[in-house]
């Protein structure tokens, strides 16, 4: 029988955290995925006469595409990285990599809707 007391998590508690740390980058995504959504659905139903606009539309799903999935993903693959170089565990390293760029990502999107907010003018 070995005994976990020393400085690396037993496999059971790395397993657990990179649990929570999906879990939490599931959560965090939520909003994200609906900006996309929503910006898919301006893709799927253009406009008949405003070729301008569809244009825009696309260019916007697009670059929702890159931040919503790209995002993520990044985050990831550069955790992963950063934890090997480290000799620590990879899985833990992506996990906590894509939930931390998943909560840029949200900070941004909220950040960006207040000032938003701010900069509406109001006019009845």
């Amino acid at each position: 029988m070995t005994d976990n007391t020393g400085a690396t998590p037993s496999r059971r508690d790395r397993g657990i955290l990179i649990l929570y740390m999906l879990v939490l980058t599931a959560l965090f995504l939520t909003p994200c995925l609906w900006v996309w959504s929503k910006a898919l659905d301006a893709v799927q139903h253009p406009s008949g006469s405003d070729w301008q606009r569809n244009h825009d539309d696309n260019v916007q799903f697009a670059v929702a595409s890159l931040l919503v999935f790209g995002g993520p993903l990044a985050g990831a693959s550069l955790g992963g990285i950063v934890a090997s170089a480290r000799r620590k565990h990879a899985g833990a390293g992506a996990a906590t990599g894509a939930c931390l760029a998943t909560l840029g990502l949200v900070i941004c999107g909220v950040v960006g809707f207040f000032w938003m907010l701010s900069h509406a003018t109001w006019e009845f």
